[in-house]
């Protein structure tokens, strides 16, 4: 049996104290058959010359090292468009996988689901434990699905990281981040996948570890500044869903009309 190629994207900008530890995760996951991207998007400090360093130890590494940076969307965007794998995997470089992350989540994908959604560990500084009612394995509706993404609290939410996309979905629906964006790009990034696949498993498996940090993008707009920001994410989303349910509901009426 062919084992599926994962491509895991990694977007870093100015990371050096985290970084070297994202990437030896990844080189040290169970499952081997890996593309892994990084995309240093023009950092001042030496992100570039460790990622660099982390390439010729392990062919693996696909390393872009831009001279102009673009922001975020802008870098997974540059990952996907160089993507090769079966199943697509996010990891922000300021975070890292448990060893089975991988090798957990090819065996889920193997049973048909189009996304999986895992638990996952907030070290703040040190790992806080998951709890036990949060690792039991459920399937998921659409509709339940949408709704633990956009809640504000919760281990689904919409991030990328805890999460595994088949890249022929997103290739089929030419999917890609809105540069625009800064803040909540992932949300709308997942919730246009969701909308266009049917079958979600929540596994019940921590293996990612969502690192803490005080100067990340939300933090350092501030509640306030934050909030035009996501006001105008949360309005892109409900015009993805409302877009979608209406071309269902299209869909099914000329398959009744077919039927008869």
């Amino acid at each position: 049996m062919v084992k599926p190629l994962v491509t895991i994207i990694v977007p870093v900008y100015n990371l050096e104290a985290y970084v070297a530890h994202g990437l030896k995760s990844l080189i040290e996951q169970t499952y081997s058959h890996l593309q892994i991207i990084v995309i240093d998007d023009a950092s001042k400090d030496h992100s570039p010359q460790i990622i660099a360093h982390f390439a010729e130890l392990d062919s693996r590494i696909q390393p872009i090292l831009k001279q102009v940076n673009h922001g975020v969307s802008a870098a997974r965007n540059s990952g996907l468009a160089l993507a090769k794998g079966d199943l697509v995997a996010f990891m922000d470089g300021d975070d890292w996988y448990e060893p089975d992350f991988i090798a957990h989540a090819v065996d889920m994908m193997a049973r048909g689901w189009d996304l999986i959604a895992m638990p996952f560990y907030r070290d703040d500084p040190d790992p806080r434990p998951v709890h036990e009612a949060l690792r039991k394995p459920k399937q998921l509706t659409r509709e339940g699905l949408i709704r633990q993404m956009l809640h504000p609290i919760g281990y689904i939410r919409g991030y990328l990281w805890n999460k595994v996309f088949r890249r022929d979905v997103i290739e089929q629906v030419r999917l890609r981040f809105d540069e625009s964006m800064t803040i909540m790009e992932d949300e709308l990034f997942t919730a246009t996948y969701v909308m266009a696949t049917h079958r979600f498993l929540y596994t019940g498996h921590p293996a990612y570890h969502h690192v803490v940090r005080r100067d990340s993008a939300t933090q350092s707009l501030g509640i306030i500044g934050a909030v035009p920001q996501q006001l105008y994410a949360l309005w892109r989303i409900h015009q993805v869903l409302r877009v979608a349910r209406r071309t269902e509901k299209v869909t099914k009426k000329e398959a009744i009309k077919i039927e008869h």
